[in-house]
């Protein structure tokens, strides 16, 4: 009876081990989320929160500048979207308070660009406001506590509302359809254009780079008269063009669309996935829009709470928690720690909370 029971209780084990989430020795680990608080105000009405602006880390601060919201009249009521100009710091302290500073001003309002971390600030490409889209790129550094804005080689051409991360040395950026690259050691060649894998431009996807390797998730295409909206779900890597990486899955087995979400390295190979929006909720919006979809309450859009950890070829789950259930989010990471700043908790609704997510691994 004995050697029965032990022989169930292997089996059990091992059925926990095939079947539930794998963690393996070296993986990052979520330990704690802790709220802080603190958010800007120069800006007549970006205390409410903004979505898609660039965020990373200059020295010993947390930086985040420019975003979009809707700060008088909600989008459902067909408020007007408002980008912002500001560039903020905030020195990063042991305690849960950011005392945010306005340092300087971006070229002109921006949002929906992409921010790639640099060794001494963040290096911001592309994005759009009311007005256009841009190609412009800049790096933003901190200077006696000011910021400093030095022009980057424009890309070949004007992109917003796409993803790009730093691999190696080299900075990339794709909307799945262009992927471009510049050599960080020789930013003056410009970007060099590399063959992507999709025959049509994806909308919000999201990346990061595993070993010095470009890895995209995520996006969608856009409805057109002939063709509905489509959802990418699988990832590609660019260091191996005929392989796929796989989507995330949830508790049930069920794959995590990630359009919408933010990412970011935790190291050179390891990237957290944060947030997006709910693959099926979001998708009968696009292709079949019914009124009043902007007027549910945010647990209707059910937007993606998991964080997600893709490491050694394989996703895990570091956590799940309403946090991060946000879509356009921005992530910096300082040490160990991630910051998940702003985003929108439903469509228009912005949120100025910020939290930090304490890894090890």
């Amino acid at each position: 009876m004995k050697h029965i029971k032990l022989i169930l209780f292997i089996c059990i084990v091992m059925n926990e081990f095939t079947n539930g989430p794998q963690v393996f020795a070296g993986t990052w680990q979520l330990q704690t989320i802790e709220r802080v608080f603190g958010f800007p105000t120069n800006e007549p009405g970006i205390e409410k929160g903004v979505s898609a602006c660039f965020a990373g880390t200059a020295g010993n601060s947390l930086v985040m500048a420019g975003g979009c919201n809707f700060p008088d009249t909600p989008a459902a009521e067909g408020g007007r979207k408002r980008y912002y100009q500001g560039i903020y710091a905030a020195e990063v302290t042991d305690n849960n308070q950011l005392n945010w500073q306005l340092v300087g001003r971006l070229p002109q309002p921006c949002a929906y660009g992409v921010s790639i971390q640099l060794e001494d600030g963040i290096l911001c490409v592309g994005g759009n406001n009311a007005d256009r889209s841009f190609a412009e790129a800049y790096k933003i550094s901190l200077e006696d506590g000011r910021a400093v804005v030095t022009p980057y080689p424009a890309l070949p051409v004007a992109m917003d509302n796409f993803t790009g991360c730093r691999c190696a040395n080299t900075a990339t950026v794709s909307d799945g359809h262009r992927l471009y690259t510049l050599d960080l050691a020789r930013p003056e060649q410009g970007w060099s254009e590399a063959p992507a894998h999709h025959d049509e431009k994806l909308g919000q996807p999201v990346s990061g780079s595993i070993d010095g390797t470009f890895c995209l998730w995520g996006g969608c295409t856009a409805k057109t008269a002939e063709r509905l909206s489509r959802l990418n779900m699988p990832g590609r890597s660019f260091g191996n063009p005929s392989a796929t990486l796989p989507p995330p899955t949830d508790t049930v087995g069920t794959e995590i669309y990630l359009g919408g979400a933010a990412a970011l390295n935790l190291s050179e190979d390891a990237i957290v996935i944060v947030g997006g929006v709910n693959k099926d909720v979001f998708l009968d919006a696009v292709n079949n829009p019914k009124p009043g979809y902007m007027t549910h309450a945010v647990e209707w859009y059910q937007f993606n709470p998991y964080i997600c950890v893709f490491q050694e070829g394989r996703w895990h789950i570091a956590g799940r928690n309403q946090v991060g259930a946000r879509a356009g989010a921005a992530l910096a990471k300082q040490g160990n720690a991630v910051y998940i700043i702003g985003g929108e908790l439903k469509p228009g609704i912005r949120t100025p909370e910020i939290y930090r997510l304490n890894f090890n691994r």
